[in-house]
Order: structure tokens, then C-alpha cells, then sequence
């Protein structure tokens, strides 16, 4: 009992002999703190790629949907410029168009052809004609780090093809 009483006080008792201390415990805390740092930065620098990409999508999508804006504007006729949809095949009518933290807004309609429908008479060539055009539009974001082009076909009706 007295030998138990001696193994645990070893460190207060001068006159055993001094035992020697592997460190083991401060070696393991020390690499598992290593390790941890590690998969700290990593996952901040995971992060912050994460938003940088999440900035630069919706970027884009600001400069998409900007340009979807100014062709819908263009085809509903509702222009400040009017376009012409029954014009001669050599006119490229352009729209300008301004928006909200949009930039370097064009629209351009070019004239793609005509084509006479089938139509409901037995005469040949007295069905509906139709003029077909090309609407062209590019734009950007405010900052002009994204842009974005768009063509989209219209059909509209005509007395008759050239």
C-alpha cells in the first residue's frame, strides 16, 4: 500500500528516481491542430470560390434577362421607334432601349424573308403571306463584366411576298 502511495506522488517526492516524459499528448494535439487549421482554410477558400461564382451567375442572369427585356419591348410594338414589320428586305431598324443596372442596350431587326402560307382557297397564291424577321439584341450588365446576346425569329403577317 505504501509502494502505491509512492508510484502516484513520484512527482512530488525528491527522492525517487525522475521519470522521463515521452510528450506524446502534445505532439498528438499539436497534429491534430495542424489538421484542423487545414481543413479551416480549405473550407474558406472553398467558400469564398462558392460566391465569387454565385456573383458572376447572377451577373449574368442581369445581363439575360436585360436583353430578354429589350426583345419582348421590340416585338410588342410598343417601341418608342416603331418598327416597321412589313419594311423592305434591304432596312435593318434598330431600337434602343435603357434599363435598370443594364448597359450598352441595342436591338436590331433585320428582314429574313417571305413566305406565302397554304391559306384556305382551292386558287393557288391567294393565301395569307407572311414577313419573317430576325431580332437581334446585345447588352450587358451595369458594370459591363457580363453581356449577353440573343436572337429571336418573328413572323408577321403581309399582303403579299415581293
Amino acid at each position: 500500500m505504501n509502494q502505491n502511495k509512492q508510484k502516484y506522488n513520484s512527482f512530488h517526492n525528491p527522492q525517487l528516481p525522475l521519470v522521463r516524459q515521452q510528450g506524446f499528448v502534445l505532439i498528438l494535439v499539436l497534429v491534430l491542430l495542424a489538421t484542423l487549421t487545414l481543413i479551416g482554410v480549405s473550407s474558406m477558400n472553398s467558400s469564398n470560390m462558392e460566391l465569387k461564382a454565385t456573383a458572376n451567375a447572377r451577373q449574368h442572369h442581369v445581363a439575360f434577362n436585360a436583353v430578354q427585356s429589350l426583345i419582348e419591348y421590340t416585338v410588342s410594338g410598343q417601341t418608342a421607334v416603331t418598327v416597321d414589320f412589313q419594311t423592305v428586305p434591304t432596312t435593318v431598324q434598330t431600337v434602343p432601349y435603357t434599363m435598370t443596372g443594364a448597359s450598352s442596350l441595342t436591338a436590331s431587326v433585320t428582314y429574313a424573308g417571305c413566305a406565302a402560307s397554304i391559306g384556305s382557297s382551292q386558287e393557288e397564291g391567294k393565301g395569307f403571306s407572311s414577313n419573317f424577321f430576325n431580332v437581334t439584341a446585345t447588352g450587358a450588365n451595369a458594370a459591363g463584366t457580363s453581356t449577353s446576346t440573343q436572337v429571336q425569329g418573328v413572323r408577321f403577317p403581309a399582303a403579299a411576298c415581293n
